[in-house]
């Protein structure tokens, strides 16, 4: 895969206690995948030679007003490989995305406790990207041909399938550092 023709992007995967993960409705000030749902997500500033975790954390605090910390949201992990799509076919669609074909995606994985939700924050940017976010399932999400983005389908799908174990991995072990011994 010719990564040049793939815009260096970042995304977050929050999830919760209850294996739900945060999504986000695309704005309706946007010019593609309005009232879509999605994650966090964003490309790297890489004239700048930014850093993929750099990057993230600054796409969490423009697009949710978050920043990792050890009471809040809590970094788990990264998936090792990056994920891609390419753009729905548009005549316009590579002139419109400054020549590239698709996205190939850095996927960070936080933990988030469902009630934290409330210090969500999406009026950071003057031009914010997201009108409203929830807690939802993953597969269900996945499966919702009216809330995905049509050409993300693929990627969400092994999204899906790479993060359930890291997830269920921590989870487990939160359950485990609660539970009492005996």
């Amino acid at each position: 895969m010719n990564e040049a023709k793939y815009r260096s992007c970042v995304g977050a995967l929050i999830f919760n206690q209850n294996n739900q993960v945060l999504i986000c409705k695309r704005s309706i000030k946007k010019k593609t995948a309005v009232g879509r749902w999605q994650f966090p997500q964003g490309g790297v500033e890489v004239e700048k030679n930014e850093d993929y975790y750099v990057a993230v954390q600054r796409e969490i605090k423009e697009e949710i007003g978050l920043e990792p910390s050890i009471d809040t949201l809590k970094y788990v992990s990264k998936l090792q490989n990056p994920l891609s799509y390419i753009y729905e076919d548009s005549p316009s669609s590579t002139s419109r995305n400054g020549g590239h074909i698709g996205q190939m995606i850095h996927w960070y994985l936080f933990y988030l406790p469902k009630d934290l939700i409330k210090i969500v924050d999406l009026n950071v940017e003057e031009k914010p990207e997201f009108d409203e976010c929830k807690w939802f399932g993953f597969e269900e999400f996945i499966n919702n041909n009216e809330m995905i983005v049509p050409f993300k389908k693929d990627m969400l799908h092994t999204l899906f399938l790479e993060s359930q174990p890291i997830i269920n991995h921590y989870l487990e072990s939160a359950l485990d550092l609660t539970l009492p011994k005996q």
